[in-house]
């Protein structure tokens, strides 16, 4: 706590100048660079999100273009599975009959490979592997021993389904989808379709994923290679820089796996960044000149003015006469003139001052001289008060020390503030002296707040309410339950458009009552003694138009009467 203390007492005392830069730094250049820092590592996350799911995208995309083109060979194989007129032409004896096999070639088979060459880009060829007798021709029809010379034959023999071979000659790749047509056991020639594909065309679409460092694999379902593309050495699946997607080829079962380096993207976030920063720093140096500048501007008048008023507090303030140079119109230059014109009234009100208390030592000493009637029917009433007690007149001894609380309390030594205990000790007993000369009874009740006692009050406030109720409202009124209640409770409320705390009291009686037009005049009539509109100016006099006497009414009901006092009232 002493070292707070001691921090708060230590940045309190500071100069403005270095207030003002201390606010700089903490306002204006520390968030800075906590947003910067903050900022920078959002934006690399959102950055790599947002990268990484377009990559996922354009990587589906590409995908899903892939196995659509697998789906459409796929499709072209099982038509030709299925093709009875191929089966037929493919199981004729045609015994070197050269004609017929001409009609063969020239009215199904060549027709129906020219189609899919047309409708197909990609399809580089079409060829049957056959046990038939029909001669080769242009490559359509060709000899089964072919195909048993290659040496993925094990792999697609006796194979009804499509098996895809990646088939490296003459220093390039090729991409067959190959599958026995045919059923044995219906025809008796062995046959094999093979659909020989452009292998650039079809996995064109992953090369399109992206352009910056990467690298793509696609591998069968035994790992191994069927298409590979790109490199990098920061493309590793242990490196966390670095993005890692997988994809599966539902039409052959292949896995196309992509990865590509966050290196690109991370050099032109930082690029980014580094520009931020120097704008940044740019805006904060100039809003530093703009702060000295401004500081300047407003501490540099107050220093002289300062100065000024040094002077008159060295002179010993036998002087008033100061003179500023002021040219500003704005709210310095208003200062200075406010001050010049204040300096010129406190000379003036010194003087006034000087004669008004030459005036009330004057009057001092006729309070003084006033001061011995009070005092004089005090030791007279406390005469009596020992007679009454001595002769055994206790009512006329309560009584006399009624009267004497009465008029102690009400006379206050002269002054205009009491506390709320001596002013409900006043209106107490002024009930009691009162109660004695009525000759029906009247129900008294008091609520008082325990915690209000001690507050200020204005002294002899409450009595003409109090006798207002008792001579106008209960002694004229014929109903036999007579009430009379106070209360004094402590209350909040918006005043001045503050939130404050207040006094609140409250004298109700169930009397005669008065009409509207009757309360009305109270506040506007003056009376010969201390009415209500005594009270009601004394309140706004004292603390404001806001603290005022309310009084409400009801013919035949009873009155209402309302104070308030605000808690914070000083005593004279």
């Amino acid at each position: 706590m002493n070292k707070l203390s001691s921090l708060k007492k230590y940045v309190i005392n500071m100069k403005i100048r270095r207030k003002v830069l201390l606010i700089f730094l903490l306002v204006g250049v520390l968030p800075f660079l906590c947003y910067i820092i903050f900022s920078n590592r959002y934006t690399n996350q959102i950055m790599l999100e947002r990268e990484t799911s377009l990559t996922e995208s354009a990587l589906q995309q590409a995908v899903q273009s892939v196995e659509n083109k697998l789906e459409t060979y796929n499709n072209l194989s099982n038509y030709m599975f299925n093709n009875t007129s191929i089966l037929q032409a493919l199981n004729t004896e045609y015994s070197k009959d050269y004609f017929r096999m001409y009609k063969a070639y020239q009215d199904t088979i060549e027709p129906l490979f020219q189609t899919y060459y047309a409708l197909h880009p990609g399809l580089e060829n079409i060829t049957i592997y056959s046990s038939c007798d029909l001669h080769p021709y242009n490559g359509y029809v060709v000899s089964l021993d072919k195909l048993k010379e290659k040496e993925y034959y094990p792999a697609v023999r006796n194979n009804y389904i499509p098996v895809w071979i990646v088939y490296e000659e003459e220093d390039s790749r090729h991409l067959y989808s190959i599958r026995q047509i045919g059923d044995t056991g219906r025809y008796k020639s062995v046959n094999y379709l093979s659909l020989k594909l452009d292998y650039d065309d079809l996995f064109a679409p992953l090369l399109s994923v992206s352009e910056d460092d990467y690298a793509i694999l696609v591998s069968d379902e035994n790992g191994g290679e069927i298409f590979s593309a790109g490199a990098s050495s920061d493309n590793s699946t242990d490196n966390p820089r670095c993005i890692q997607l997988t994809s599966r080829l539902s039409a052959t079962g292949w896995t196309v796996t992509y990865s590509k380096s966050y290196r690109v993207l991370l050099e032109y976030v930082n690029g980014i960044t580094r520009r931020i920063y120097a704008f940044g720093w740019i805006i904060l140096l100039f809003l530093g000149a703009m702060v000295l500048i401004l500081s300047a501007s407003i501490i540099s008048p107050i220093e002289s003015l300062t100065a000024k008023i040094r002077e008159v507090r060295d002179a010993g303030f036998q002087t008033f006469s100061i003179q500023l140079d002021n040219e500003r119109k704005d709210e310095i230059g208003i200062l200075f003139e406010n001050f010049s014109r204040m300096m010129e009234e406190i000379h003036h009100y010194i003087q006034v001052n000087l004669k008004n208390e030459l005036e009330k030592k004057t009057y001092q000493q006729k309070i003084l001289y006033a001061q011995i009637n009070p005092h004089f029917l005090y030791n007279s009433l406390s005469l009596i008060n020992s007679k009454a007690i001595i002769s055994g007149q206790d009512e006329i001894s309560n009584m006399v020390l009624l009267l004497s609380t009465f008029y102690r309390t009400a006379l206050n030594k002269g002054k205009d503030m009491t506390t709320l205990e001596n002013e409900l000790l006043n209106i107490q007993s002024y009930v009691q002296i009162q109660l004695l000369s009525y000759s029906e009874p009247i129900q008294v009740s008091y609520d008082i707040d325990y915690s209000l006692p001690g507050m200020p009050f204005p002294n002899f406030i409450l009595q003409p309410l109090v006798e207002n109720a008792l001579d106008h409202g209960l002694k004229n009124s014929s109903r036999p339950d007579k009430s009379l209640h106070l209360s004094a409770d402590r209350d909040k409320g918006c005043l001045d458009g503050d939130e404050k705390e207040y006094i609140v009291i409250r004298i109700r009686d169930n009397g005669v009552g008065m009409e509207e037009e009757t309360v009305r005049l109270l506040f506007e009539v003056q009376t010969r003694g201390y009415g209500m509109k005594n009270v009601n100016d004394r309140l706004r006099l004292l603390y404001g138009s806001d603290y005022s006497l309310v009084i409400r009414s009801t013919p035949g009901e009873g009155t209402l009467a309302v104070l308030m006092v605000p808690v914070s009232g000083a005593m004279d």
